[in-house]
């Protein structure tokens, strides 16, 4: 279909060169009136922009290696203001140009801690190079003050935004690491007293069942701040997982000198996850399931309810359940 239609616009295309081609060798009056006025236009653009005219040309600027402890009190100027004398032609010439001056700051001469200056003169030669076909005539400002407010520094924690998505029975092992996880944080006292971390971008990844190592690049929230880091390494093991299922026996807690319970079951069911590497490192010992003898007193139904020691379940295994989750008893004494 999109090959008809491509063929069907060229025959259209073709077609009107055509008519326009006979028009102006059919020698009727329009036809020729329609020439004379294009020979005119003609003639007027060319004398036009043969002439010399003298103007001026912005010329952009970009600030880079600017000092990471300093911050610009004012905004300096962006453009150079470059008066050339010139053919109209070169002029038409540079509307299509897409020209930048690189100012190193760091190579700026400074009165003081807080300023620096730049002598537009100093590149004249290499804007001439660039602005080739004009004469240089004045170039404004002569020299570019750039004035700077000292930064106070900060050590922030950085934190990453994550969209992971892991394939069947993968999950992440362990915590993730990221590298640096605090950066010293430059910029006024104002917004350091308000910032506490800073993100990175997103790390989004899908169908994850290999470990993660990505570099991540640092956002900073505010474009007076600045650090020596611009990203970071996050890195996190991934293993495959397997759900393991095992009868616990559930203990007593509290039970007074010369009482006895008989608890009905006496066991759990208990299910985890567990990395496959260290499903031999995973004990049934490893678990504490209890009851409180404290809660016979309270209950009239002859019903307790079965806790499991998160302190003492092992951290190597996850989504940890069991059943059932309360169990009747019977006093004997």
């Amino acid at each position: 279909m999109n090959y008809i239609y491509t063929q069907s616009s060229n025959y259209m295309f073709k077609n009107l060169i055509q008519k326009v081609f006979d028009f102006f060798i059919s020698g009727t009056n329009r036809s020729v009136i329609a020439i004379c006025f294009l020979m005119s236009l003609l003639f007027w653009f060319l004398i036009k922009f043969s002439k010399e005219y003298t103007y001026y040309i912005d010329y952009p600027i970009e600030f880079i290696n600017q000092p990471i402890d300093k911050y610009w009190k004012d905004e300096p100027l962006s453009n150079l203001k470059v008066k050339v004398n010139g053919h109209g032609f070169n002029f038409l010439k540079e509307t299509f140009s897409n020209r930048l001056l690189k100012v190193d700051v760091s190579k700026l001469q400074n009165t003081n801690s807080s300023t620096y200056f730049w002598l537009s003169q100093a590149e004249r030669s290499n804007i001439a190079i660039e602005l080739n076909g004009f004469s240089i005539l004045e170039i404004y400002p002569d020299t570019l003050f750039i004035n700077y407010s000292k930064k106070t520094k900060k050590s922030v924690q950085v934190k990453v935004p994550l969209n992971l998505n892991f394939m069947e029975n993968y999950e992440q092992y362990g915590s993730f690491k990221i590298l640096p996880n605090t950066i010293d944080v430059y910029g006024p006292s104002h917004i350091l007293d308000t910032l506490s971390f800073v993100y990175t971008n997103v790390l989004n990844q899908h169908d994850i069942f290999q470990s993660i190592n990505s570099t991540l690049k640092i956002q900073l929230p505010n474009k007076d701040l600045s650090t020596n880091y611009s990203e970071v390494n996050f890195i996190q093991e991934v293993a495959r997982y397997t759900q393991i299922s095992r009868l616990i026996p559930i203990k007593l807690k509290n039970v007074p000198k010369g009482k006895e319970l008989r608890i009905i079951p006496s066991e759990v069911e208990l299910s985890y996850w567990v990395a496959m590497q260290d499903v031999d490192k995973i004990n049934s010992s490893d678990f504490a399931i209890y009851c409180d003898y404290n809660e016979v007193d309270m209950t009239e139904n002859a019903i307790l309810n079965v806790f499991i020691d998160e302190s003492k379940t092992p951290s190597i295994v996850q989504k940890v359940k069991y059943h059932p989750s309360n169990i009747e008893f019977i006093k004997l004494n």
